[in-house]
């Protein structure tokens, strides 16, 4: 492509660094509008499976380093810590975990190699169809592609007419990073991730390296002891006995929040594009919501290339849509299905857990994405 094409994108988070990047890295001159004052990540700890690496790899943003995690299994447990499942990965799919702020300073950096600029401090509130965006003050840019990678609350898609269903699950978490090596695990537990259920909690621990674990805890938004913030540590002790070690380790907390489900009617509209949280958003259970935004950020660069006209965009980008869309779609959909295992009572909940995680079919509906081979990387072999 010759460069002569350009690209404006509202949001500076997982899925519009990744387009940024892959688009200047296929000749598009590329801008990137953030209404923070700066880039940064909201959140602790992410999960970036199989399908992600390969889209690091591709796009050369260096992340992962060797002091990073890499569980070989994700272990659920019951009310009592019994394993319920041991839920060991096929050795072809890789985990690492890592802190969402330096998933996101590789991303910039690397989009920054790529000669994107990142302009922060300017607020999208709408959108065209032709590719242009507006920002407070009654200013709008134009360009051949506009994309509204801006979050959930996407201001994009919904100038663009595009959203269907946006809902807040009851369900939600507290988070935080605490102090902590992957011998806090325990001996049989080193190796994994562990998840625990308890009545209708859960408490996630996620190393991310030999000096920090995520934890996420996660409640119904009736349980008022367990969304308290500050942290009721005694109540989550009470619920997680096993883990008093580090609960008693929790000092900053990230409030308690939803989760978003987003179904829209079209991930496009003439020459401006939603992807990542705008477009699909999803709850975490998979852990595929940032996977899932850089995936298809980066098919959306590979269906434009070899473009010569921008008249031709809009075709294209329905082709990115039939494409991507369907996987996109199966990670929502099983992770809500997922979600509703915690309103379970115990006992069924272990039966559920412990007969469903066995079933050959279940796990590898569970690992789809990880398993998925991303547009863009089929290089890599």
């Amino acid at each position: 492509m010759s460069g002569k094409f350009k690209a404006i994108i509202a949001g500076g988070g997982f899925g519009g660094l990744t387009a940024a990047t892959a688009l200047a890295q296929r000749g598009w001159s590329v801008t990137i509008y953030e209404r923070q004052p700066e880039i940064r990540a909201a959140g602790a700890g992410i999960y970036i499976w199989e399908n992600g690496l390969r889209i690091l790899e591709a796009l050369g943003a260096d992340v992962v380093t060797k002091d990073s995690f890499r569980g070989l299994a994700m272990e659920q447990r019951g009310h009592d810590d019994s394993v319920l499942d041991p839920g060991d990965f096929p050795p072809s799919v890789r985990l690492i975990t890592v802190t969402r702020k330096d998933l996101l300073a590789g991303l910039r950096r690397a989009a920054e190699k790529a000669g994107v600029e990142i302009r922060t401090g300017a607020e999208v509130i709408g959108a065209g169809s032709e590719g242009d965006l507006h920002f407070l003050g009654a200013h709008a840019e134009k360009a051949d592609l506009a994309i509204g990678a801006d979050g959930v609350w996407s201001m994009v898609r919904r100038s663009l007419g595009l959203e269907l269903f946006h809902q807040q699950t009851d369900e939600g978490a507290l988070r935080t990073i605490i102090p902590g090596t992957p011998k806090d695990l325990g001996p049989d537990g080193q190796d994994k991730y562990i998840e625990c259920w308890s009545g209708e909690r859960r408490f996630l621990i996620t190393p991310l390296n030999h000096r920090e674990i995520y934890l996420a805890l996660t409640c119904q938004k009736t349980d008022l002891a367990g969304k308290k913030s500050p942290l009721d540590k005694e109540s989550w002790k009470a619920s997680f006995p096993r883990w008093a070690h580090l609960i008693d380790r929790t000092d900053q907390m990230l409030a308690w929040a939803p989760y978003s489900i987003v179904k829209v009617r079209s991930w496009s509209s003439g020459r401006t594009a939603i992807i990542g949280d705008a477009a699909h958003a999803q709850p975490p259970n998979l852990g595929q919501g940032g996977g899932m935004a850089m995936q298809s950020a980066l098919a959306l660069a590979v269906h434009l290339e070899g473009i010569a006209d921008r008249r031709d965009i809009p075709d294209r980008l329905a082709r990115w849509e039939e494409k991507e869309r369907p996987l996109a779609e199966h990670c929502q959909r099983w992770s809500c299905l997922y979600g509703e295992v915690s309103m379970l009572p115990d006992a069924t909940r272990a039966k559920v857990v412990s007969n469903g995680m066995a079933d050959a079919w279940v796990r590898n509906e569970i690992l789809r994405a990880a398993r998925s081979i991303p547009t863009g990387t089929e290089a890599l072999g």
